[in-house]
């Protein structure tokens, strides 16, 4: 399986970090990306995902993230 290392970021502070994050598929990233945007406030924060080799496979606001999954308060 692949592995994968998550940073959150504000402005030049790393405000979490996880390293080697085992995960079976994309569908399993977005669940951990969605998670980590969810427990996350930090104003402005940014979300890098590397792969194993280091290269970046996301980059993402987790306000965005956040926007993207909500769910609708009411019908429109």
């Amino acid at each position: 399986m692949p592995r994968y290392s998550f940073e959150v970021s504000s402005g030049p502070i790393t405000v979490s970090q996880l390293s080697d994050v085992e995960l079976a598929d994309r569908n399993a990233l977005w669940d951990r990306i969605v998670d980590l945007a969810r427990s996350t406030r930090e104003p402005g924060a940014r979300l890098i995902v590397r792969d194993q080799a280091g290269e970046t496979v996301v980059s993402i606001g987790l306000w965005t993230v956040r926007n993207l999954v909500r769910k609708p308060d009411r019908a429109a």
